[in-house]
């Protein structure tokens, strides 16, 4: 009886500590490298500068950045890396990040966190672009 009653114990002690590695925040989830997974363009054909898009998308998909558990970040677009200082808003789910690490001005933002991807749509003059990006 004793036996069982401590492998029992010890099975429970398993469960509850794989359960709380698992539930780690959101704000934990996002360290590491993403990568553009894809980018989306809808634009008013008709009144849009099309290369101009062309080119958004085109340097949008070269986008990669490390988020670092201590909030730096390295952002490379394009084959030019700079810097960053990133935050993560739990009501939003919104990721920013600022050039300059005590800044209050010129946050950037980033994306929104969802099911594992961050999404950003930005506003062009004649339409929107999104980008998704995914964990490497």
């Amino acid at each position: 009886m004793e036996k069982t009653r401590i492998i029992y114990l010890a099975a429970l002690a398993i469960l509850a500590g794989l359960f709380i590695v698992s539930c780690g925040s959101t704000e934990d989830k996002l360290a590491g490298t993403w990568v553009t997974e894809s980018v989306t363009a809808k634009v008013d054909s008709t009144r849009a500068n099309l290369p101009s898009i062309d080119q958004s998308i085109t340097s949008t998909k070269t986008t990669r950045f490390i988020l670092n558990e201590d909030h730096s970040m390295a952002l490379t677009i394009d084959g030019y890396t700079t810097d960053a200082y990133w935050s993560f808003n739990a009501d939003s789910d919104m990721i920013s990040f600022r050039l300059e690490k005590d800044a209050l001005d010129d946050v950037i933002e980033l994306g929104k966190y969802k099911d594992g991807r961050i999404v950003y749509t930005s506003s062009v003059k004649h339409g929107t672009i999104t980008a998704v990006y995914v964990k490497e």
